[in-house]
């Protein structure tokens, strides 16, 4: 019981299309507003194909502690492209779908 009890079984919960949210990434200058998407439990996607290297990982490190306190994950879709959700989100058919449809391979 309490601090080493075993891990709960996290729950799949779907979310509508219409609720993802797509960024075109030029800058680190959004990076609290893709925050609070993410703290209100909206996925997004983010593409950094127009970013630079430096400004991309400062966002990605930031919004990686951002999902880690929102029990979110990182999902890389293609390069320069990723998914940020809730786990249980991420494992919704709907994401799982989105995922598995343009992922490259």
């Amino acid at each position: 019981m309490g601090l080493f009890s075993k891990n709960k079984k996290i729950e799949a919960t779907d979310v509508d299309f219409e609720e993802l949210k797509f960024f075109r990434v030029t800058d680190s200058k959004g990076i609290y507003d893709y925050a609070e998407e993410i703290m209100h439990r909206y996925p997004i996607v983010l593409n950094f194909t127009d970013c630079l290297i430096s400004e991309a990982n400062e966002v990605l490190m930031f919004l990686s502690g951002v999902l880690y306190a929102c029990d979110g994950e990182i999902v890389k879709i293609q390069d320069k492209i990723y998914l940020m959700a809730q786990k249980s989100d991420i494992l919704g058919p709907t994401l799982t779908k989105f995922i598995n449809d343009y992922k490259k391979k």
